[in-house]
């Protein structure tokens, strides 16, 4: 089994290679990279995930730079009877501190019929709509070699799970417990060590549940 190219979809610093890819074109540079084996596209990466894969470099404005998440998420919306979705036109600042890590924290797979990085949310955001997405393309991840069964394999479906918690129904993002606020100086930053909450549970947890550390 050759390793695709499009595990570094996420592993790797990406708008910079897509453009490259792409003449400029960066749904084109996307396409380009998942056609590739994993060791012809890593020779065009750089860099480990950086501050442009989630910022604007020129306004520091948070941005949505991968092809498959701009994709995935269209199709929510619509399910929601929001059409013509553009994620980075179109979601608030809010939707944006989950979204920027929905990027690559998701289940998702390879498309037999184009090779590209694909999220199976057509019916939706819970597990059963995911599976059920799989069943009607009859799509597995593998056959297992003992029992012969076909396996979906999940990979991290972060912000599926999220979405369908008490911290989405709240407005709690990623962010909020990831990235919690810190002073620096005069300003409010969120910390970019992205860490566990329990790391600093009165910084996360503690600014909504009023309770000890230790409970």
């Amino acid at each position: 089994f050759k390793q695709p190219g499009t595990c570094l979809n996420c592993h790797a610093s990406m708008p910079e290679v897509y453009d490259e890819l792409g003449n400029g074109d960066r749904k084109a540079g996307f396409d380009a990279m998942n056609a590739m084996s994993y060791g012809e596209a890593v020779e065009h990466a750089s860099s480990s995930i950086a501050c442009i894969d989630c910022h604007d470099p020129k306004t520091m404005e948070l941005r949505i730079t991968r092809p498959a998440f701009m994709e995935g998420i269209k199709k929510v919306k619509a399910l929601e009877g929001i059409t013509d979705y553009d994620v980075n036109r179109d979601a608030t600042n809010e939707e944006m501190s989950t979204y920027v890590c929905a990027q690559c924290h998701v289940e998702y797979y390879q498309s037999p019929t184009d090779k590209n990085l694909t999220f199976p949310w057509n019916n939706g955001l819970t597990i059963d709509d995911e599976y059920n997405y799989y069943q009607q393309i009859n799509f597995t991840d593998f056959t297992h070699k003992l029992t012969g069964a076909s396996i979906i394999k999940a990979q991290h479906p972060d912000f599926e799970t999220w979405s369908n918690g008490p911290h989405a129904q709240a407005g709690v993002t990623c962010a909020d417990c990831h990235m919690a606020y810190q002073s620096a100086g005069a300003k409010k930053v969120s910390n970019h060590h992205v860490t566990s909450p329990m790391a600093d549970v009165n910084g996360t947890c503690g600014t909504c549940h009023k309770a000890s550390d230790d409970e």
